[in-house]
């Protein structure tokens, strides 16, 4: 990404260089903390200093994370290192840069690339201006089917402008518009936007990194019955492996105390449907996957809540449980929740829930969501009943147990919880169940290793 004048962002320089260029030498940096490495990252030593600036002790104040964009206090809010610089508030402007070049020089960068040109990346600048004039083609008159779609789909008509969306135009205007843009054949011909012939007048959107740049786009077609494998297309040559969540770079954007709580759907529509209410901080999937790597770097953008909101339907279900288990087994992750899909009914996914009840029901169903380690855990009983079979039963805990003794000691608070609500469930007490789990399912290595099975079910 590079500035108006040309230069390398300022914003990528800090991010792309100096965070990772200052994690390796935190202790040099910042002295007055008296930091040593730990299993993380950095733990502070220096007692009198934290007490005295933090109003804590030394071991609750750490920076982890393989790049970490400031310190935490256990127990209290984190703290950038450009506010830290900046007397606690972050800087802006002219103060971002001042303190941006202070960080470099403590991580012994040179700040050399801020005042040198950088080479402009073309294809990010054509898919930009592509976007654009499909964002002006859904506000003209040949955007009206599109728009009538959009309302029939519960978007508010004053709000689809301002929706983030796109109608795709014919070939020839947008290569019009291209080139006269200054854009050469091959560069619109290389950008593969006219690849498929089947984009003309699909509602487009841009999928981006989280600072902004368009990554891929998507193009959908106008009407819900089409069939599932045609509905959505997406840039060829532009995959999404490595892509944040769809929506992130807007949620990124808002101010660290607005966005602490993520919500992950699955539709695309569904972020500029529930945005339009009011709902700004809600990403999706683009459909059912999921990486430990998703809830890593989402913890790393210090957010402190994922919930969980999938489709009601079968691979809905099974999606949102492979997604507590990929945040379960990642390094570092905020805490998972998840709105079980059945309290979505009688509609399928969050788009359907807020047109027939509203965005109250909405924000009163997110409050019921329950802790994704318990929610997991219980369906692993597979709704075992009190009254079932004993054998039954202990083969459901069988399952539960199994999974519940993988989890990290950090998760140790968690693990607890379920315990209780599957020893419910199954009518045992939890001082029963947590003994047999812990002489059968995780006594020993070899015992414990055993959920991989569990998981592959």
């Amino acid at each position: 990404m590079t500035g108006a004048n040309g230069r390398e962002s300022i914003v990528d320089f800090y991010t792309d260089v100096v965070l990772p260029a200052l994690a390796e030498r935190l202790d040099a940096a910042f002295p007055e903390f008296g930091w040593r490495r730990d299993a993380r990252g950095w733990v502070a030593t220096n007692e009198e200093m934290t007490h005295r600036a933090l109003g804590a002790r030394a071991a609750r104040v750490v920076a982890h994370g393989p790049a970490p964009r400031g310190f935490l206090v256990h127990g209290a809010e984190p703290m950038l290192w450009t506010a830290y610089l900046h007397g606690g508030t972050p800087p802006r402007g002219d103060d971002f840069v001042r303190v941006v070049k202070e960080l470099a020089a403590r991580a012994g960068v040179g700040a050399e690339p801020l005042a040198r040109p950088a080479e402009r990346d073309r294809r990010a600048e054509l898919l930009s201006d592509f976007f654009a004039v499909c964002q002006a083609e859904l506000a003209s008159d040949r955007g009206a089917g599109a728009r009538a779609y959009l309302e029939r789909r519960g978007l508010p008509s004053a709000a689809i402008e301002g929706s983030g969306l796109g109608v795709v135009p014919d070939r020839a205007r947008a290569t019009r518009a291209l080139a006269e843009a200054g854009y050469s054949a091959d560069e619109i011909r290389d950008a593969g936007i006219h690849a498929d012939s089947r984009w003309a007048g699909r509602l487009v959107g841009a999928w981006r990194h989280e600072r902004g740049k368009i990554g891929t786009l998507w193009a959908r077609a106008l009407k819900d019955g089409s069939d599932a494998g045609v509905r959505y297309l997406y840039l060829r040559g532009a995959g999404r492996t490595g892509l944040p969540p769809y929506g992130l770079a807007d949620v990124v954007a808002q101010p660290a105390r607005e966005r602490s709580e993520l919500i992950l759907v699955e539709g695309l529509i569904d972020v500029h449907h529930l945005r339009a209410r009011g709902v700004t901080n809600v990403v999706a999937l683009g459909g059912t996957g999921t990486r430990p790597e998703v809830f890593e770097h989402l913890a790393r953008l210090a957010f402190k809540r994922v919930t969980v909101c999938l489709d009601r339907d079968e691979p809905g279900r099974a999606a949102s449980a492979r997604a507590v288990e990929h945040a379960a087994c990642a390094r570092r992750t905020p805490s998972i929740f998840v709105v079980d899909p059945e309290h979505l009914a009688p509609a399928k996914d969050p788009d359907a829930f807020v047109r027939a009840r509203g965005v109250e029901k909405w924000r009163q169903l997110l409050e019921k969501s329950d802790c994704g380690i318990t929610w997991r855990a219980v369906e692993l009983l597979e709704r075992s009943a009190p009254d079932g079979a004993p054998a039954v039963k202990r083969e459901a805990l069988g399952r539960a147990g199994a999974w519940l003794g993988s989890l990290p000691a950090r998760l140790a608070l968690e693990q607890e919880d379920a315990i209780r609500d599957v020893a419910a469930r199954c009518g045992y007490s939890p001082a029963a169940v947590e003994r047999a789990f812990r002489a059968r399912f995780w006594s020993t290595p070899e015992q414990r290793s055993g959920v991989a099975a569990v998981l592959d079910r």
